[in-house]
């Protein structure tokens, strides 16, 4: 039996039910066909790009590149990667020739999303930890040295201080509430200090259980302990051999660590668990803390001899309240970053770009961060408006109204101050988090954040 003959009306059938997007451009690079599935991966319809020319939606960036555009540049075939909706897609530019004439350009589209995930978790099962560390580390290393942003009068005489620091051995304090960029600050010291090339190992004293603090700081001996490894395990302190060990949250440090710690700032050495041999490293000390060290020391909270040690040159990071030029350099900042991680061109209207800078940011940079990136993913519309700013900051517009009646009544400045302060703590308290994260939210010690809530009469969570 004689096998069908294809007419092109077969091929086009073919085209239309292809899971890949296909995109065809004519001769002169006018796209002039859009199968369905390229209409999915592209998040367009084809009565938008049918009859335009490639170059053209290149320049207005309808593409972030544009695969057939290379094509007829380089007259053969070409492969790129672009983002789309989050989605990372793989096109191929295939030219078909007529005599030495470029007469179409076959583009085909593929969701590599799921594969590229894929490759990565399995890459991230073979590496050892220290090795994503230092990979983590190597990859947000330029991120983290555009978020050292000192326009303001205090973070510039901050930043002339490090400068001056970074290339020395001393020990530094960093000091600041929640959220200001400590850790950021402390990598930049590390970065522009004489052991940049060599390790650099971040401890949350807050975040790692009091039980297994002690062996993950210090490591262990083999038999340490029920559980424990046979060939033992080297802690965090020796991994930094050589380089610089930054200890963030210090304040969490508990007491019986403390003097551990000590030894370590005084003297470079310290005793491995299960251990009755010290050893000797050559490491930088960084702290941080957002918490008052003086006050802890007072209480009995924190060791004095470690607080003289730790606070040979203390920083101050003001809030980004303190610091209102610098909020529109992180809003450009963070508008930029988060546009090309999620592959968008979003922008901000004058009216965004107002409120986003009044804002007082109570969560300080990693609040405007997040900020930042819910409004580029969640904002339909190409600009951010003053609406959607505002459903997603939804306590400012009640600030702004207080203030303004404040005004109106007359206040005394400490009336004023008061009742700001009242529906301030309302307000944190309704996020429903205990006393010590509340207090650690918004850099107030414990006991001072117990006066200011029995003050108004307001209760933490249990």
């Amino acid at each position: 039996m004689k096998p069908p003959t294809l007419f092109s009306e077969d091929w086009k059938s073919f085209l239309e039910m292809s899971y890949d997007g296909i995109v065809i451009a004519n001769h002169e690079g006018r796209i002039v066909y859009m199968n369905p599935a390229a209409e999915r991966l592209e998040e367009v319809k084809k009565e938008e790009i049918l009859g335009r020319m490639a170059k053209e939606l290149e320049e207005e960036g309808i593409y972030r590149v544009s695969v057939t555009v290379k094509v007829f540049q380089s007259g053969k075939k070409e492969t790129c990667m672009d983002i789309k909706g989050g989605r990372q897609l793989l096109l191929t530019g295939i030219p078909v020739f007529e005599g030495d004439a470029i007469k179409w350009v076959y583009v085909n589209e593929r969701d590599i999303t799921e594969l590229m995930k894929m490759r990565e978790d399995e890459k991230h099962m073979r590496e050892q930890v220290k090795h994503y560390k230092e990979e983590l580390d190597r990859i947000t290393a330029s991120e983290k040295q555009g978020l050292v942003i000192a326009k303001s009068p205090k973070m510039k005489q901050n930043m002339e201080l490090l400068k001056r620091l970074a290339p020395t051995e001393t020990s530094i304090l960093i000091e600041g509430e929640s959220g200001v960029g400590k850790d950021v600050f402390a990598r930049w010291i590390h970065d522009n200090s004489m052991r940049a090339e060599l390790s650099y190992v971040k401890i949350d004293c807050g975040a790692i259980s009091e039980n297994l603090l002690e062996s993950e700081l210090f490591g262990y001996e083999e038999g340490a302990f029920t559980g424990a490894r046979k060939q033992g395990k080297k802690g965090l302190v020796e991994e930094a051999n050589g380089g610089t060990l930054f200890l963030d949250e210090i304040g969490e440090l508990p007491l019986n660590l403390q003097t551990k710690m000590l030894r370590l700032v005084q003297e470079k050495v310290f005793l491995p668990v299960g251990s009755t041999t010290e050893k000797m490293v050559d490491i930088r000390i960084i702290a941080a803390t957002n918490k008052n060290l003086k006050e802890m020391v007072l209480k009995g909270k924190f060791r004095q001899d470690l607080y003289y040690r730790l606070n040979v040159i203390p920083i101050k990071l003001p809030p980004l309240r303190e610091r209102k030029e610098d909020v529109f350099e992180f809003v450009q900042y963070f508008l930029k970053v988060y546009n090309r991680k999620h592959g968008y061109r979003k922008r901000l209207s004058p009216e965004a770009v107002h409120i986003l800078c009044d804002y007082e940011w109570p969560g300080n940079v990693r609040e405007l961060s997040n900020i930042m990136e819910r409004l580029v993913v969640v904002t339909p519309s190409p600009v951010i408006g003053e609406d959607d700013v505002l459903l997603a900051i939804p306590d400012y517009q009640a600030i702004k109204l207080q203030r303004a009646d404040m005004i109106e009544k007359g206040m005394t400045h400490q009336s004023a101050m008061e009742a700001f302060e009242e529906t301030y703590f309302r307000y944190i308290m309704e996020k429903g988090l205990t006393l010590k994260k509340t207090a650690d939210l918004i850099g107030l010690s414990e006991s001072t954040l117990k006066r200011k809530l029995k003050k108004y009469g307001l209760r933490p969570r249990d």
